[in-house]
């Protein structure tokens, strides 16, 4: 793609919002660095591999936060002899890490994602050098005692030294305080000494290393502890000379991975680029485009992605655009009408669209919305005259078009905004004609702006074009930014200019000026416009009564099966309670059997009667009370007595439920029956006249529907009381819990401990945290917690 296209369709930003969603320096580069592919292959893995993180990231995040970025250390550890030091060997551990969780991530996702498992499948564990790593070296760099043995005993005598040459100080220290001076004991160039007033000396022996500014006061060494200190710098240097040895090892093996560790950074900046592409695409709400057919450009619904971008921070909403060219229609599109209509923004969000596409991301349209796979993508836009080069606005875009068509074809995308400006009209004109010929004849697809009237006479005679416009609302004089295919726009100038306060006499003069044609045109294109938005407008109204009419057919269509489940469940309680029934029975008739059994005939008789007399009475007041529950009438619904929890009959579908509320403003009440919910008008409706109410169901908690990134992965505690911090952390939790996050990373330092014990007592009986670990020291050590969610 050429160069110039790219910077005045402002595909740099594009970039920019890329490298803003990476996670680490390699990743930025990448994206910084990306530009369209001509490889249809190449793009559909890209577009897929970028849907694959979008799965991802509707459930969790892909786990490579917190990488370093290699290159240089890999480069300083390259060369013989060359010595890495803690903080560089930490970076390697930390990265691998990260190479670590990853490989693990995608053994569980290798079915949802393989596209994404078989780029991480080249990332090299080197788990051997990690661990040797973490074993001599923390996680800022700092060699461990237990580096080995050697460094672990000196360390041991450094301290054991350095205790005995401070408590011989601080005694010598006491000894030539006073009660308005006092001596006190520092180290100075890796030695320990005393700093005292010159006049408390008395003699003391020792080697002087300074005085105060003043001079009155000495630092001195006292000849006593001058063996300890010499032992103490010994004993540093062969701290250091160990510290090298380590350092030295694990460079060399650093060294010997390199290849791997070349091959992992390489592999983690293109997945770090793929899933910035990923939050990209959630950002925007975007979909991958759909390849084309017959070589057609189909946007549905499409949003300028950088206008999109600045709107979701100001809450603003951008229109959408609906464009076709190309395929069964016309590859050509002429689009005219005012200024600050919008035209430049939709040759823009074309332009756009087609890099983003051919770079792998998704677009902010709509399902449907479909590109080719394009050579090229020529835009000249905007006013780039050039004093430097002594160039004019008209010979700036005349240069830019001279060019275009010595490369343009039939793969390629022309984008001319305000083709034939800049000079005398009718000479602009004819250019601009023979202009859109010849790259319609070449089969371009091609979209220009204009103002030139001629043009689109010109285009409506053409085959191959079309006009184009957007909506103009001739009350207000403000654009819509609605694409209207087929119609022409108006420059509405003199409209603008009656409503901007120009003199009227002169606005009569300039119309007699244009001639009535002019005028008569103008007519015919309002009236196009107006005939063309009844029709939307009728086609909307015959829409919005198909879908009415869906709906309530699909509303019978779950009565009828609600009623006929209703009528199973029915069926099916009555065949429990006839066997119920008869088991009964059966026991009834074994006890008298049993009785004649025993007592005899006569005897059992007696008992028979009484017991079939009971039975006989029991169901003729089970009768009696369903008739009478039957003969209570029901009264029709007084809507200021429905409330959540009213007992409702509803006599058309003979049914019975609960009100969940009062009727709404539209007359409908929410009712539940069984396990379904319906809306019915209240007309409809009988309060059931036990006058019992239903105790409502609590209302079950809002969920808020919040942006991803504003959902906190990571919580820093640091400086809070224990309440504020765990007050903090319940937040978190609820808005992971409403967000689905699955996992959140506490930092609450070491310190005294009171804080992370507070917080881990609070995690052990929260039922919404699954576990909790102690961060590894690669995510922070003690000092951080990290929380698995259900």
């Amino acid at each position: 793609m050429n160069a110039h296209s790219l910077r005045v369709l402002e595909f740099a930003k594009i970039r920019a919002a890329l490298a803003e969603r990476a996670t680490f320096d390699g990743g930025a580069e990448r994206a910084e660095a990306l530009s369209p592919s001509t490889d249809a292959g190449v793009i559909a893995a890209r577009l897929a591999s970028t849907a694959e993180v979008r799965r991802i990231l509707d459930e969790t995040d892909l786990p490579i936060h917190g990488l370093p970025t290699l290159g240089r250390i890999l480069d300083r550890a390259e060369p013989d002899g060359a010595v890495l030091g803690g903080v560089d060997l930490a970076a390697v551990a930390k990265s691998l890490h990260v190479v670590h969780r990853l490989r693990s991530f995608f053994h569980e996702w290798e079915e949802r994602t393989p596209l994404l498992a078989e780029r991480a499948r080249v990332l090299q564990s080197l788990s051997t050098l990690r661990e040797e790593i973490d074993r001599c070296v923390d996680a800022g760099g700092e060699i461990r005692d237990g580096a080995s043995a050697a460094l672990r005993k000196i360390r041991r005598d450094q301290e054991v030294v350095r205790e005995r040459v401070i408590e011989r100080l601080n005694a010598i220290a006491r000894s030539l305080a006073t009660p308005d001076a006092e001596a006190t004991v520092t180290p100075r160039g890796g030695r320990y000494v005393v700093v005292v007033r010159r006049d408390r000396l008395r003699g003391l022996d020792g080697i002087v290393h300074g005085q105060s500014s003043s001079g009155a006061s000495i630092v001195i060494e006292p000849s006593a502890v001058v063996p300890f200190n010499n032992e103490l710098a010994e004993l540093k240097s062969a701290e250091e000379a160990e510290i090298l040895r380590l350092l030295t090892e694990l460079t060399n093996s650093t060294r010997r991975g390199i290849p791997d560790l070349r091959v992992n950074e390489n592999a983690l900046a293109d997945l770090d680029v793929l899933r910035a592409a990923g939050v990209l695409s959630r950002d925007l709400r975007a979909v991958p485009a759909l390849p084309s057919k017959r070589g057609e450009i189909t946007i549905r619904q499409g949003r300028h992605p950088l206008l999109e971008i600045a709107n979701a921070k100001s809450g603003r909403v951008t229109v959408p655009l609906d464009v076709e060219i190309g395929g069964d229609v016309a590859g050509t599109l002429v689009i005219t009408g005012p200024n600050t209509g919008g035209k430049t923004v939709a040759l823009k969000t074309v332009g756009l669209f087609a890099l983003m596409h051919q770079c792998g991301l998704h677009l902010p349209a709509a399902e449907g919305t479909r590109f080719p796979i394009l050579d090229d993508v020529f835009a000249d836009i905007g006013d780039e005259q050039s004093i430097e080069a002594s160039l004019s606005t008209f010979s700036s875009h005349l240069a830019h078009v001279v060019r275009l068509l010595d490369e343009a074809g039939p793969r390629s995308l022309v984008l001319l905004d305000e083709l034939g400006v800049g000079t005398d009209p009718d000479e602009g004109a004819a250019l601009g004609k023979v202009v859109l010929r010849e790259l319609t004849k070449r089969g371009a697809l091609v979209i220009v702006t204009t103002h030139y009237g001629s043009l689109k006479a010109f285009a409506h005679e053409s085959p191959g074009m079309e006009n184009a416009s957007l909506e103009f609302d001739r009350e207000s004089l403000a654009p819509t930014y609605r694409f209207l295919a087929g119609i022409p726009g108006s420059s509405e100038a003199i409209s603008i200019a009656r409503r901007l306060g120009f003199p009227g006499p002169l606005l009569e003069e300039a119309r007699e000026m244009l001639g009535g044609e002019k005028d008569a045109i103008e007519g015919l294109l309002a009236d196009l416009r107006d005939r063309r938005a009844a029709l939307e407008r009728a086609s909307e109204e015959m829409t919005r009564q198909r879908a009415e009419a869906e709906e309530r057919e699909s509303t019978l269509s779950r009565r009828l099966s609600g009623m006929a489940e209703e009528r199973a469940r029915i069926k099916k309680e009555a065949l429990e309670e006839a066997r119920g029934i008869v088991e009964r029975s059966k026991a009834e008739l074994a006890e008298l059997l049993e009785a004649v059994r025993q007592d005899g005939a006569s005897k059992a008789l007696g008992r028979s009667r009484a017991r079939i007399g009971e039975m006989g009475r029991e169901l003729d007041r089970q009768l009696s009370e369903a008739a009478g529950r039957t003969r209570e009438a029901a009264k029709p619904a007084n809507p200021n007595e429905i409330e959540a929890g009213t007992l409702i009959a509803i006599p058309m579908l003979g049914w019975k439920g609960t009100a969940l509320g009062p009727p709404g403003s539209n007359g409908k009440v929410l009712v539940t029956v069984g396990s379904f919910r319906l809306e019915l008008p209240v007309e409809s409706l009988e309060i059931r006249p036990s006058g019992a109410r239903r105790p409502a169901m609590p209302a079950a908690p809002a969920l808020v529907d919040r942006p991803e990134r504003e959902t906190k992965l990571e919580i820093d505690l640091r400086g809070r009381t224990v309440e504020e911090a765990l007050d903090e952390v319940d937040k978190t939790l609820d808005g992971l819990v409403v967000s689905g996050g699955s996992w959140v990373r506490i930092i609450h330092g070491k310190g005294t401990g009171a804080l992370k014990k507070a917080i881990t007592e609070r995690l052990k009986g929260d039922s919404r945290v699954k576990s909790f670990r102690m961060g590894e020291p690669t995510e922070g050590g003690g000092g951080v917690t990290i929380a698995v969610l259900h």
